[in-house]
């Protein structure tokens, strides 16, 4: 009897990206399933069930690829879930500041130097052992301590909205979100009244530690 195919989802929005990733994992011996949004993801994981999700974080407008492996992780926690991404965490990634759920393994492209690496990765995954799986987690990331909603707000702030506009996507009040600021530059250890306009040095800190945010206009 020949032995089953393990089944692999691979969840990416660039066509080629996902292209070259469905013909890397084929050629390794998995039954793999390509798609480029979560719709798609979710209506396939029920008639494909996949062994495991390979899955990147920014998928279009809409959900991204954190609510998809929260939605994974809740109805088929069975699926083990490998990211593979740009970002370098995924609550600097997200607008709502979700992390991962646990037991998510985190890939980052650039990092992934060749198949076997990302081949290793996946068996660790499969094996349960996602915790040795985790490029999100370094040292001197000072965002990773901010609440989510002081890093959805440093984030709207990286994107240049005034407070007036992140209020209104945050659906707070504009005294609130100052008050948040005010949070952000303590936790952040920024000077207020400082020599450097502390607004300008907390988006700096967001793009070291996340690169420049895509901005999107319409919500």
């Amino acid at each position: 009897m020949a032995d089953v195919l393990r089944k692999m989802l691979v969840v990416e929005d660039e066509p080629l990206m996902a292209s070259l990733l469905a013909e890397s994992l084929t050629s390794a011996g998995f039954d793999v399933e390509k798609v480029h949004n979560v719709a798609d993801a979710r209506q396939i994981i029920t008639t494909f069930d996949p062994d495991l999700v390979l899955l990147d974080i920014s998928l279009g407008d809409g959900p991204t690829g954190v609510h998809l492996a929260h939605a994974i992780h809740r109805t088929s926690p069975e699926i083990a879930i490998l990211v593979l991404t740009k970002h370098p965490d995924a609550k600097t990634a997200s607008r709502d500041g979700l992390d991962l759920p646990p037991g998510v393994g985190f890939l980052r492209k650039h990092l992934v130097n060749d198949k076997d690496y990302l081949l290793d990765a996946i068996e660790k995954v499969l094996s349960d052992k996602a915790a040795e799986v985790r490029q999100d987690i370094t040292e001197g990331n000072e965002l990773a301590a901010l609440q989510p909603q002081a890093l959805s707000i440093l984030r709207l702030i990286a994107e240049g909205y005034n407070n007036a506009e992140i209020a209104i996507r945050c659906d707070l009040s504009v005294k609130s979100v100052e008050r948040w600021i005010e949070r952000l530059y303590r936790d952040l250890q920024i000077e207020a009244k400082g020599a450097i306009n502390p607004r300008i040095e907390a988006a700096r800190r967001f793009f070291t530690v996340a690169g420049i945010p895509e901005r999107k206009v319409d919500q």
